[in-house]
């Protein structure tokens, strides 16, 4: 059995990301609220996204950080 992870967009929706991490839109919505957790979004036109860049960059974080063991 194969297993892939879907591909994240350069600009992805909270859905997209949430589908790619395996957390919850809701989670990633209050992370977004709470600021300083999560991955780092912007928002266009009110709707938040999130850059691949900083998507990847804050597993690669949180892969290393002591907080997330």
């Amino acid at each position: 059995m194969t297993i892939t992870v879907p591909d994240l967009p350069d600009l992805a929706t909270r859905k997209q990301v949430a589908e790619y991490t395996q957390i919850s839109v809701s989670t990633l919505a209050r992370w977004a609220s709470e600021g300083g957790k999560g991955p780092e979004y912007i928002r266009l036109g009110g709707a938040a996204r999130y850059r691949r860049e900083d998507v990847l960059a804050w597993i690669a974080e949180a892969s290393t950080s002591e907080a997330f063991r």
